[in-house]
């Protein structure tokens, strides 16, 4: 916990503590990477000052700012009735994709204007954290979905911190290389198109702009414009990951995606629906579905304004035979200086009589 160790922009101070006999780093705003050092597995411990106010925490296996692990805390009042005290995200071409992973958030036993301990414990595509020594995880990551392995490790302020240990490990563990079970249902083998920008209009009432319905004839043909991808671990097709977002937060970016569903007759089926920001479903060139899911906004869904199967439920009229499931969406967030993440996930409740293309 000395100055030669770290990276900083003018941001950081080293000053002595009796509870901390290496040191303490004090970083006023901002990041501080740990310097010459890449971590892909092992333990991160640490004590840490949490202030009573901010977003802050760690990012590990960083490869530049915009993209990285990261772990943060939201300090308030009574962390332990926080469910948003404590989360894990992936940050991709700069975005912060809180809104893809609900799940991976938590109350937690964390203290403000106080010392709190942490043990980060990193094993492939595992997370584990442990707040104030105990024995049982506070927040579990059973898949990160960040892009890399190994990576830089930095901190963010406003905090302090101390008696920094940082220990090599292995992912040789079965829990650390099982996969997650793939849910039933979901449709996981797309198609999705380069991003461009989408025009908008003002809404009245809404008081923001809003993204112009794309025509069916309007999505990109066939050709070097798309490529093929594989949903995530819980189904959610990541658009962040995948085309990334424009640079400038008022700027709409739309992308398409499309899959092949094969029906042995002509029928209806329901299908749940995920997504964040504005959507437009297609079924063999007909509009079906539509919908908004913005943060900030009376357009925001269920799920405190996040990805979830609750935002949306429609039916979907298949012919016998081959149908093309098109879908158009945005990143429409207005008021915005940057992007979150964008994204989407859909599920069949019903899969008799279906076959889907490619096979998996």
């Amino acid at each position: 916990m000395k100055a030669d160790h770290w990276l900083s922009d003018g941001n950081a101070t080293f000053t002595a503590d009796d509870n901390a006999p290496d040191g303490v780093l004090e970083i006023s705003k901002g990041p501080v990477d740990v310097k010459d050092l890449i971590f892909d597995n092992g333990t991160i411990e640490f004590d840490m000052y949490m202030p009573d106010h901010g977003i802050l925490g760690m990012r590990l296996r960083a490869q530049n700012r915009e993209n990285a692990e990261a772990l943060y805390f939201r300090p308030q009042k009574d962390c332990n009735a926080s469910s948003d005290c404590m989360q894990y995200m992936p940050l991709e071409h700069g975005a912060f994709e809180w809104d893809l992973f609900p799940e991976y958030q938590t109350s937690a036993p964390i203290r403000t204007l106080s010392w709190n301990h942490f043990r980060v414990v990193v094993l492939g595509r595992t997370m584990l954290v442990y707040v104030d020594r105990s024995s049982q995880p506070t927040l579990r990551v059973d898949h990160m979905e960040g892009g890399a392995l190994s990576g830089g490790l930095t901190f963010g302020g406003p905090a302090k911190y101390a008696n920094l240990v940082i220990t090599p490990g292995k992912p040789s563990s079965a829990r650390a290389q099982v996969t997650p079970e793939r849910r039933d249902g979901f449709l996981r083998h797309w198609q999705i198109s380069m991003a461009s920008v989408l025009p908008s209009i003002h809404d009245a009432k809404l008081d923001a702009p809003m993204g112009v319905q794309p025509p069916y004839a309007s999505m990109p043909s066939d050709g070097k414009d798309w490529k093929t991808v594989t949903a995530e671990t819980k189904g959610l097709v990541n658009f962040s990951h995948e085309v990334g977002s424009a640079r400038d937060g008022s700027v709409i970016s739309l992308a398409w995606a499309k899959a092949t569903l094969d029906s042995d007759k002509p029928q209806w089926k329901t299908v749940q629906i995920g997504w964040v920001r504005e959507i437009w479903v297609y079924v063999n060139g007909t509009l079906v579905f539509a919908g908004r899911n913005i943060d900030g906004l009376p357009a925001a869904k269920t799920a405190d304004e996040r990805i979830s199967l609750m935002n949306g439920t429609f039916r979907l009229p298949l012919k016998r035979g081959k149908n093309e499931i098109s879908i158009a969406l945005d990143d429409n967030l207005p008021g915005n200086t940057q992007h979150y993440g964008w994204g989407m996930e859909l599920k069949l409740t019903d899969t008799s009589g279906l076959s889907l293309h490619p096979k998996p």
